[in-house]
């Protein structure tokens, strides 16, 4: 008869303290959304890397528009960085996230030409003084670093990932000192403790376990991954079995989570929207939580269902109101049914992990088709 196996002994947390500093120190700066304000009062300075963002919202250009900003983001920061672009429903553009690089090179350069200047409006003849067509040339070029894997299908998004993984295991494999290796494989452990350093070596990484300085990361990797846009594979995956469907989609979202902070990846999945439209059954009334924007105006909420938020960091939520008080009366006037008035788009953050920005939101304006701009009345 086997002996019962014991638990491990509990970690000590000033023990996790040197991993969890290196950790921590190795995370880039977020990616910008394009806008400064929703940076600053929305989302704490940009996407995080190291977490999943889940944007959410009815179809329109606005969800993949500021998941091209996060790209443009991070080429522009890491001169070796990579992007992995996962498309769904094949409507990836190449010109327009060429056209979202091109933008943000004109404000870089822009930025440059007044910078160590003693007077405002003083520019330094420099980048300042580019071409537009040069600013298309290096656009084109940055774009070289963007991986787009076209799939349609769960188990295509699946590979997908696991081919990222794959690239970033390979790396972080040949930076581990191998003295850290060898004791390693030297020291045995119960089945219990080597759950446990497997769960550490997911969040800090296999150096960081040893307590030793995890090497600075290398040019050439997969810094973000966009899926865009993960409602239409899982929803007919849903279809064919609710129940087969959310086990698959949460084993995928544990593996990507694992994937994401491991490496601190920038991940970014854009979600649709579902409308919350009355019912003509008596029996039915709406409760206060099946409206999820804090505005009353905005009958909808993020597809997948509530499981699906849970396995997240961030839940973000786009939405369209009228833009003043006399665009609303408009709207809302059913003598003046059908008349024009000016819309913004909101951007609300329904849920974050640490809790720290729940309840954020910012109005802005999408102008040119690439530009977020604040919003104006």
């Amino acid at each position: 008869m086997s002996e019962p196996t014991q638990a491990a002994p509990p970690l000590l947390a000033s023990n996790l303290l040197a991993a969890a500093k290196v950790h921590e120190s190795s995370r880039p700066a977020p990616a910008s959304s394009g806008s400064a304000v929703i940076d600053e009062e929305a989302l704490s300075g940009g996407f995080i890397y190291g977490e999943i963002t889940s944007i959410a919202g009815a179809n329109g250009p606005c969800k993949t528009l500021l998941a091209y900003h996060a790209t443009a983001s991070h080429l522009l920061k890491d001169s070796l960085g990579e992007v992995a672009f996962i498309d769904t429903t094949g409507s990836f553009s190449p010109l327009r996230l060429r056209d979202v690089l091109v933008f943000r090179l004109e404000a870089k350069a822009q930025r440059e030409g007044y910078e160590h200047s003693g007077y405002m409006y003083e520019r330094a003849s420099s980048k300042a003084e580019e071409t537009k067509q040069g600013f298309i040339n290096e656009a084109t070029a940055l774009l070289d670093r963007v991986k787009v894997m076209r799939v349609f299908d769960l188990a295509g998004v699946i590979e997908a990932v696991a081919e990222v993984g794959e690239m970033r295991e390979t790396v972080t494999q040949a930076s581990v000192k191998p003295a850290s290796i060898a004791r390693r494989a030297k020291d045995e452990v119960s089945d219990s403790e080597k759950e446990l350093e497997e769960e550490d070596e997911f969040a800090f990484g296999p150096a960081a376990v040893q307590g030793e300085q995890v090497a600075e990361p290398q040019g050439g990797q997969v810094g973000i991954i966009v899926i865009d846009t993960i409602t239409n594979v899982v929803s007919s995956l849903m279809s064919k079995g609710q129940t087969q469907g959310q086990a698959l989609l949460t084993s995928f979202m544990r593996t990507l989570y694992h994937l994401t902070s491991r490496h601190h990846i920038c991940t970014i999945l854009t979600n649709a929207a579902v409308a919350l439209t009355s019912s003509n059954n008596p029996e039915y009334k709406r409760r206060p939580e099946d409206n999820v924007s804090i505005f009353s105006s905005t009958m909808g909420k993020p597809a997948l269902g509530k499981t699906f938020t849970y396995l997240i960091d961030t839940s973000v939520f786009l939405s369209e109101i009228p833009k003043t008080m006399n665009d609303a009366a408009t709207a809302f006037d059913e003598r003046m049914d059908g008349a024009p008035f000016r819309k913004a788009f909101v951007l609300e953050v329904l849920k974050d992990r640490c809790g720290m920005r729940e309840g954020r939101w910012v109005a802005f304006d999408i102008l040119d088709e690439f530009k977020v701009v604040p919003c104006r009345s």
